[in-house]
C-alpha cells in the first residue's frame, strides 16, 4: 500500500514538472514580437527567403503583419489575373523590388519611446550599386508588434499597390 502510494506522488510529481517547464519552452517557429525592430529582422527575413509575390510568401507574412494588411494582401494575391496579361504585382512587395537585395539593415525605432503604440523602423534595402531606404509603419495589437505598412519614399506605399 506504501509503495503505490509513493508511485502515484512520483507520477503526480514528474506531471506537475512537465507541466511546469513546458510554460517556460519557447513556441518553436513563433516569431518575436518583443521589439518592432525585431518584427521587422523576421519578417524582411522570411521576405528575402520566400522572395515573391505568391500565396504562399503572403502566409508566411501573417505572424509578422496586422489582421487587416493581411486580409489585403491576401485579397490582393488571390485576385484573379486576365490571361496573356503581366501579373498586377512582380516581386515582393515588402521590398518593393523585382529582384531580391544583396542584404537589408534595420534602422531605428522611431520615436524610441517603450510606452508608444504606433511607431516607425528604417530599413535599407542594398543591391549592386544602389540601396533604398524604406519606412516600416507598425502598431502594437495585443501587446505584440504587427507591420501595418512600408513607406517606399518616392514610390508610395504598400497599401496604396493592395488598392
Amino acid at each position: 500500500m506504501v509503495a503505490r502510494g509513493m508511485k502515484f506522488i512520483h507520477r503526480g510529481f514528474v506531471i506537475l514538472s512537465l507541466i511546469s517547464l513546458g510554460s517556460t519552452l519557447p513556441v518553436i517557429g513563433a516569431p518575436v514580437t518583443k521589439t518592432p525592430d525585431a518584427v521587422v529582422q523576421a519578417l524582411y527575413q522570411s521576405s528575402l527567403d520566400h522572395f515573391g509575390f505568391s500565396p504562399e510568401s503572403v502566409k508566411l507574412s501573417k505572424p509578422w503583419v496586422t489582421p487587416d494588411l493581411y486580409a489585403r494582401l491576401w485579397k490582393k494575391v488571390n485576385e484573379p489575373q486576365p490571361k496573356d496579361a503581366a501579373p498586377d504585382i512582380e516581386g515582393d512587395l515588402f521590398m518593393d523590388c523585382q529582384e531580391p537585395p544583396t542584404k537589408f539593415e534595420i534602422g531605428k525605432v522611431s520615436p524610441a519611446d517603450t510606452k508608444a503604440k504606433i511607431v516607425e523602423v528604417g530599413v535599407t534595402l542594398f543591391f549592386a550599386g544602389d540601396k533604398r531606404h524604406y519606412t516600416v509603419q507598425m502598431e502594437q495589437i495585443d501587446g505584440a508588434w504587427k507591420v501595418s505598412d512600408v513607406d517606399y519614399g518616392k514610390d508610395g506605399k504598400l497599401t496604396d499597390l493592395l488598392k
